[in-house]
């Protein structure tokens, strides 16, 4: 009887560990580089977001995963704020963990298109993270943005301390990277292909006759 209750509080345990949501979140310091800007997203300290920062000072932003789910948390350490959309805009929030994952407009989804990374809320497919080419961000959504656009909303994800090389990646996606090809075997030459030696042949009077068409005669 008392095996069974130590296993049935166990089990108990466990539950109210998943349902409390106190599940270890994985966690990841990275810099986002933005497509159309060729610079990385910063926070600033008044919560403004922006893509125009280079890349030896900027620091990194974790993304961290809300226990087993696909949620995302996107957080400057340096700044101490979350990334969330307002009703207008992306910008930074200063907010606890357990605030901000209880906060609808703070919790993103991750898509991988054509090589990059795109991030949108959860609860809005059609809000995603972009910037233009002057590191501004896009303002509307998705689907009203033109097909030309929609590479402003892909991001690379960058480790600090990789030795990362734009023009070695863009080759990379083309396809213009040297391949590996395996060597050819030599073919054996056909049999009638090779050539009897050229030796004189003796005739029946005594003299050597060169054979015909060797040495090119």
């Amino acid at each position: 009887m008392l095996p069974q209750l130590a296993v049935s509080a166990k089990i108990l345990c466990l539950l109210m560990v998943v349902i409390c949501g106190a599940v270890p979140s994985m966690v990841r310091s990275v810099r986002l580089y933005s497509q159309c800007s060729h610079l990385y997203v910063n926070v600033f300290p008044n919560g403004t977001v922006m893509a125009r920062s280079g890349g030896n000072d900027q620091p990194n932003l974790t993304i961290s995963t809300r226990g087993f789910s696909l949620e995302l948390l996107i957080h400057s350490p340096i700044q101490d704020m979350y990334l969330c959309f307002n009703r207008s805009k992306l910008v930074g929030r200063r907010l606890t963990r357990f605030q901000a994952e209880r906060q609808p407009n703070c919790l993103f989804k991750e898509e991988f298109v054509n090589g990059y990374n795109r991030y949108h809320l959860m609860k809005n497919e059609d809000r995603y993270i972009g910037f233009n080419r002057r590191g501004l961000q896009l303002r509307r959504g998705k689907s009203r943005l033109p097909e030309r656009v929609h590479k402003c909303l892909d991001f690379m994800k960058v480790a600090r301390g990789d030795d990362f090389n734009l023009d070695r990646h863009n080759n990379m996606l083309a396809g213009d990277l040297p391949k590996w090809r395996p060597q050819r075997r030599l073919r054996p030459p056909p049999q009638n292909s090779i050539k009897p030696p050229c030796h004189g042949v003796r005739h029946h009077h005594g003299r050597y006759q060169r054979r015909k068409n060797c040495d090119g005669t």
